[in-house]
């Protein structure tokens, strides 16, 4: 009796495992359907690191400074937004407002996030 339960158990993993790779299959299809390369290398000039900002903020406040890593997560709230970046120092959170005047400053799909700062 416990060895079909485990047998079951290890045949779900399996399917949900088959599923996962088939989604991620299908959303690099899609992408790359739209034109969009989710491999290419990109070059962006870094100016500070997560660490540099936070533990020099005083005298960075005002100044515009560029970071680049790997957006760990996002939440948006109509209007506002907050992310999460995790550079090779660290992690810092951003915060973007979308203001009317500023088209494109933001760009959301169901598959992937641009942020322009």
């Amino acid at each position: 009796m416990a060895e079909q339960n485990n047998q079951q158990k290890k045949g779900g993993q399996q399917q949900d495992a088959n599923q996962l790779i088939q989604v991620r299959y299908d959303k690099l299809h899609e992408l790359q359907a739209n034109g969009k390369n989710p491999f290419e290398i990109t070059k962006y000039d870094v100016t500070h690191h997560s660490t540099d900002i936070k533990d020099n903020f005083e005298s960075l406040e005002g100044q515009e400074v560029t970071v680049a890593g790997r957006m760990m997560f996002k939440r948006v709230m109509g209007k506002a937004s907050f992310c999460n970046v995790q550079d090779l120092k660290g992690r810092i959170q951003a915060y973007v407002h979308v203001m009317r005047s500023v088209k494109n400053l933001m760009q959301i799909s169901r598959n992937m996030t641009w942020v322009i700062f």
